[in-house]
């Protein structure tokens, strides 16, 4: 697997003016910044398909300077968010065959996947591994991990997930349906569930923080009626995914 360059506070902070940001600290800013940018790469299939993944990258980063966490909130609104405030274990069910184990030795993490789903390696700059259902490509999981610096140990670095929802599902140009926080086995999980009204896609959005890496699961298909048969699924397989072998 091709492997990418650290991404540092310094560099991020040196392309964008603090001064946009007047109620932040500089340190705050380049880290969430860090986020969004990786998390606007990885939505390119919600951009029209004219626009390419540099300049997708690009205006998304540009769309985020001057723009308020109460700005955001007006436009999409502010579901409940469940905080975790307890150690919860990993999900191993298999839901009678209908997930099997994986495990990625060189990445070192391991999931439930869809049993019988055609399974993809490495797109450089897209994924690390995608599951995709045989008869509705539509449907499909990502993992997907990028380096970041030492100081993000945790996916709380990044901001609160009340404050982070919203401004991914603006990205998404979204509706943010939900949010939830976990702690399992030490790591701290954010996880979100969007609507695109556009294209009447839904996904699920999990992100976590381990060995120097944002690690990013999505879960999508496209419809009402499909989500809520693929719904259960996809909770269980972000529930079983942990970015360490031990």
């Amino acid at each position: 697997m091709k492997s990418y360059p650290s991404t540092t506070s310094a560099q991020i902070s040196g392309r964008i003016s603090i001064a946009s940001f007047p109620t932040q600290s500089s340190q705050m800013l380049a880290l969430r910044l860090i986020l969004i940018i990786y998390l606007t790469s990885t939505v390119i299939s919600y951009a029209p398909r004219a626009l390419n993944r540099a300049s997708f990258v690009r205006e998304g980063v540009k769309g985020l300077v001057g723009v308020s966490a109460a700005s955001v909130v007006g436009l999409v609104g502010r579901p409940q968010a469940v905080i975790a405030s307890e150690e919860v274990d990993r999900v191993t069910t298999r839901m009678g065959g209908l997930l099997e184990k994986y495990q990625d030795s060189r990445g070192g993490w391991i999931i439930n996947s869809p049993s019988g789903w055609n399974k993809f390696d490495g797109e450089p700059g897209a994924y690390d591994v995608k599951w995709q259902d045989l008869v509705t490509p539509n449907e499909n999981i990502k993992v997907t991990s990028t380096p970041v610096t030492g100081e993000i140990s945790s996916i709380g670095k990044l901001g609160s997930i009340s404050d982070l929802g919203p401004k991914l599902a603006a990205k998404r140009n979204a509706k943010l349906i939900s949010s939830s926080d976990r702690l399992t086995d030490g790591i701290q999980f954010y996880t979100f569930e969007f609507e695109v009204e556009a294209t009447k896609a839904h996904q699920f959005l999990q992100l976590s923080v381990s060995k120097g890496k944002i690690w990013s699961l999505d879960a999508n298909a496209v419809g009402a009626e499909r989500w809520e048969k693929r719904k259960a699924i996809y909770e269980n397989v972000l529930a079983s995914f942990m970015p360490k072998l031990s």
